[in-house]
């Protein structure tokens, strides 16, 4: 009897926890009355880097038991991985505005809030460039033009995009 065994897949936003799914059920074909499915998937996959296909294998050593006996060679059996899925952390940045009196001097303001998301645990920016001056009276826009992060922080774990304040 031909049956086709597959792991779990699983998905989840970055947040520096593993993820797994141990579970494998038969998707293909059927066990006979009173057989049961003995298996294990052992994949892992805790930041975005570790997304692939297949990346959650069935263990070595899965069989087919009818109570204490294994009743494995009466089937043929394809297993089949599952994915673990780790998706990116959305994260918006965005300029702060600013307002004064006509004076002459330029103003300026360089500093940002985060509007969307948030960073796991330690990890973060380590600096953002805010670029923006306005003399004379009107206004013009302050804009974000970069950013480092911190050592500990990988970039593929975050989508960071830029909104612009007036």
């Amino acid at each position: 009897m031909e049956i086709t065994i597959t792991a779990g897949d699983g998905e989840q936003t970055y947040n520096g926890n593993a993820l797994t799914n141990t579970e494998v059920t038969v998707t293909s074909g059927e066990l006979l009355e009173g057989d049961e499915l003995v298996a294990t998937a052992t994949g892992s996959a805790t930041n975005v880097a570790d997304t692939a296909e297949g990346n959650n294998p069935i263990a070595a050593g899965y069989k087919i038991m009818h109570g204490d006996t294994d009743v494995t060679e009466n089937y043929v059996i394809t297993a089949e991985a599952g994915t673990l899925t780790i998706n990116p952390v959305e994260i918006e940045l965005t300029a702060d505005s600013a307002t004064k009196e006509y004076d002459g001097t330029a103003l300026t303001k360089n500093t940002y809030k985060i509007t969307k998301g948030a960073f796991v645990g330690e990890e973060g920016l380590a600096s953002v460039t805010v670029e923006g001056s306005q003399t004379v009276v009107g206004k013009s826009a302050n804009t974000i033009t970069g950013h480092t992060l911190k050592e500990n922080t990988e970039a593929e774990n975050y989508t960071i995009a830029y909104k612009q304040e007036n």
